[in-house]
């Protein structure tokens, strides 16, 4: 489905919202707080809840059990959400979200080093190797890009040098320190959370 550039932003900032309210899927938002906080309709959240494909039952939103796209999953004895194995850094936008520590596990590419990555909202408590870094496609902080920024699913490599390749073949892609894309990530909140009469 083609969807327009106003609609992916504000789908965009309905995903951000959603995410937030239901703490990661785990709390069911109802359609009308969803859309005060994000400043449509009701009308308007729940065709921006079905163009995401977020669940929709009775007048309750569920992101799921992780957002979509992304590979979390609750780790109960860690007390920690956690990626998989697949690397997705949307676990940076969870943890700004959330405001818990989020733990990522994912193996690199290139060399088969496992990364371990444990964050906060504010810090990275544990980047192993320290070398690990993440290869995102630039696509700035222009909201018309919001969608893909979250839901691309860029991966961990254990270095600047072994992420070399996807540079190559990623025409605008950038490679970033894990603290560095910390700070892309709540750059991006920004943009999300910028409609001065409506804070998420």
């Amino acid at each position: 489905m083609t969807t327009s550039r106003t609609d992916r932003v504000a789908a965009a900032r309905l995903a951000w919202a959603a995410l937030k309210l239901t703490r990661a899927g785990r709390h069911p938002v109802s359609v009308e707080r969803l859309a005060a906080t994000v400043g449509v309709t009701p009308a308007e959240a729940r065709r921006l809840v079905e163009l995401i494909g977020f669940t929709l039952h009775r007048d309750l939103v569920s992101t799921g059990p992780a957002p979509r796209g992304a590979h979390h999953r609750l780790e109960p004895a860690e007390g920690t959400l956690g990626a998989g194995p697949d690397g997705t850094v949307d676990m940076f936008l969870l943890a700004v979200a959330t405001g818990e520590r989020v733990h990522a596990a994912a193996t690199c590419p290139v060399t088969g080093t496992r990364i371990r990555i444990d964050l906060t909202a504010h810090a990275i408590v544990q980047a192993d190797p320290p070398s690990a870094v993440v290869a995102a496609v630039d696509l700035g902080f222009g909201l018309e890009h919001a969608d893909a920024v979250a839901c691309a699913g860029q991966p961990f490599f254990a270095s600047a040098p072994a992420a070399a390749g996807w540079l190559a073949t990623h025409p605008g892609g950038r490679i970033y320190q894990v603290a560095a894309y910390l700070a892309q990530a709540h750059r991006l909140v920004a943009a999300l959370e910028a409609r001065p009469r409506f804070v998420l």
